[in-house]
């Protein structure tokens, strides 16, 4: 997908600004919880706290569940589909999902060390989904683009 220069540009401040959202959230905003006063912990068992939330008093139908399950995913989907879209190399995509990952464990790894929060599998997978679905967007975004430039030419 070719895109103008001033187009990388836009995308590429917001991708910046998306960053600094990210890490204001995710290491510093009191009203998600980031205090030294949190509960500090490892949890390295995949999907116990996922479980937790589905089939406890959390289940679907609560805040929490939103909150730590949906919000996981949605707080890195943006993540996937700018580096999706900003990427011009030819497996974009699995690269984007890689650099989700390796964010998604750095964080992690951040809020335990800091002590903001703990350090959770649970949200290090859901994390990467959210990356895998921004791909899956930017993929569509990239197929409409390209597939748009190819009917002009006919």
């Amino acid at each position: 997908m070719k895109m103008t220069k001033g187009m990388r540009r836009f995308l590429g401040v917001l991708f910046v600004l998306y960053i600094a959202a990210l890490v204001y959230g995710l290491l510093f905003a009191p009203q998600f919880g980031r205090t030294t006063e949190v509960p500090h912990g490892v949890n390295l068992l995949p999907f116990a706290e996922i479980k937790r939330f589905w089939k406890g008093p959390e289940s679907l139908g609560s805040q929490l569940f939103w909150w730590n399950v949906i919000g996981n995913i949605v707080v890195f989907l943006p993540m996937g589909f700018f580096v999706a879209i900003l990427v011009q190399r030819r497996f974009y995509g699995a690269f984007a999902v890689a650099v989700t990952y390796i964010a998604s464990v750095c964080a992690e790894i951040l809020q335990y060390v800091l002590r903001v929060g703990s350090f959770d599998i649970d949200d290090v997978i859901l994390n990467t989904l959210g990356g895998v679905f921004g791909v899956l967007i930017a993929a569509a975004v990239r197929k409409s683009r390209s597939g748009g430039a190819r009917k002009r030419k006919k």
